[in-house]
């Protein structure tokens, strides 16, 4: 008995028998135009061009109120077992779900990164922040492939794939996780050219010129077929989700290139205690803060994880050693700061001053670096407080202090 398999709304059917077949021709479920297939056949037919079921075709249907354009033969490809397979996956609803997969976990990964190095791994955070944005979404591509595969292993689906309605069945028999991982590395080198803009655009192309042949993608040859054929709602749907999630993306660009350029601006800070000018880096914010006597100024930079506090005092009498005044600011700061060496004499802008090094109380990996200023009566003290160690935040630490003293005197 010969196995038969049809078209039914764009999904292969069967196996069935010539007698279920007939039936099926009866109540309309199977029409002329309704491709055929079976074991031995090279390609799918028309139900009308098989002889054993013309006759069944006398009456003609109903004529409809609008005709359907007729549809081109499904794409026929052999598969182990001599099975016909019928693709129904269109290129753009795959490149939309590749893309909204990516403009969503791209920035959320780089944010994960940045916050989870910030907060236990400073220096490698401020190596991040030197990183040009586009180069570091491109090192988080195979990353993003591995997340997703990861998804696609839990669930069967990721946001994009949901959103646009995306099926990628897992082959039966084999191992979900090896599957899933090795397809979407596989998209990342054939399908989006590692990632590398130039490569990219041909490899998109390529695999856009077989999917609109109804070929299966490089990927996913020999695998069950990809069902990519969503209505236009969903497409409107993934649509506008791509327009917010690209709006967003712009959004932290632009913030991120803020930052680089703070890195690298200036800006003038005027001393409000000597009325002098100091030439800052933009990346610090200064803003007065209250305390019981003299005056402290607060200075902040996120980007080079740095913090700095400028303390003004007024003696009550001329004459005060240096060193003195530095041991009474360290027993001052004792439950903030742990201050762990012998004060060193420095010069800093002409002026000799002392300075002492640390570590914060309250947070573990923080250094500190005490500088003691005393010119007649006003004694000045910095302390900058820093995660990590990297050049760029030394070298800026080093400019913000003689910047200040430079307005001491």
């Amino acid at each position: 008995m010969t196995d038969w398999y049809y078209v039914f709304e764009e999904e292969r059917r069967g196996p069935v028998g010539a007698d279920e077949l007939q039936e099926r021709i009866k109540n309309g479920q199977i029409k002329k135009e309704t491709y055929l297939w079976h074991e031995g056949m090279d390609a799918w037919q028309p139900a009308i061009e098989h002889p054993e079921f013309a006759s069944a075709f006398v009456m003609p249907p109903p004529f409809p109120v609008s005709q359907p354009a007729k549809r081109p033969p499904p794409a026929f490809e052999p598969r182990a077992g001599g099975e016909g397979m019928v693709i129904s996956s269109r290129p753009w609803p795959r490149f939309w779900a590749r893309f909204i997969d990516n403009l969503l976990f791209v920035p959320l990964l780089a944010f994960a990164i940045g916050l989870l190095s910030a907060l236990y791994a400073p220096d490698i955070y401020l190596q991040i922040a030197t990183i040009n944005s586009s180069l570091f979404g491109l090192l988080l591509l195979p990353f993003v492939a591995l997340f997703l595969a990861l998804c696609m292993v839990a669930t069967g689906s990721t946001p994009g794939k949901a959103i646009v309605g995306v099926r990628v069945p897992a082959p039966s028999g084999r191992n979900r996780i090896g599957f899933f991982l090795g397809r979407e590395f596989k998209v990342w080198a054939a399908g989006l050219g590692l990632g590398i803009p130039f490569v990219a655009l041909f490899t998109q192309i390529g695999q856009y010129r077989r999917l609109a042949e109804g070929k299966a993608a490089s990927y996913d040859e020999g695998n069950p077929a990809v069902v990519a054929n969503p209505s236009k709602v969903r497409l409107g749907a993934a649509i506008v989700v791509v327009m917010g999630l690209f709006a967003g993306n712009i959004v932290l660009r632009v913030e991120d290139q803020q930052a680089s350029r703070n890195l690298a601006a200036t800006q003038t800070w005027v001393n409000p205690v000597t009325k002098k000018p100091a030439t800052i880096g933009k990346t610090w914010r200064v803003e007065e803060m209250t305390t019981d006597s003299g005056r402290t100024f607060y200075f902040a930079s996120n980007e080079l994880l740095a913090e700095a506090l400028l303390g003004y005092q007024r003696l009550s009498s001329e004459g005060m050693e240096p060193v003195v005044y530095a041991d009474a600011i360290k027993k001052a700061v004792a439950s903030d700061v742990h201050i762990n060496t012998e004060w060193k004499p420095l010069t800093v802008q002409g002026i000799p001053a002392l300075r002492a090094t640390g570590k914060s109380v309250k947070i573990s990996d923080a250094s500190v670096e005490v500088t003691i200023v005393v010119t007649g009566r006003d004694a000045w003290r910095t302390l900058v407080f820093a995660r990590g160690n990297s050049p760029a935040q030394s070298a800026e630490k080093d400019k913000l202090v003689q910047a200040i003293f430079g307005t001491a005197d």
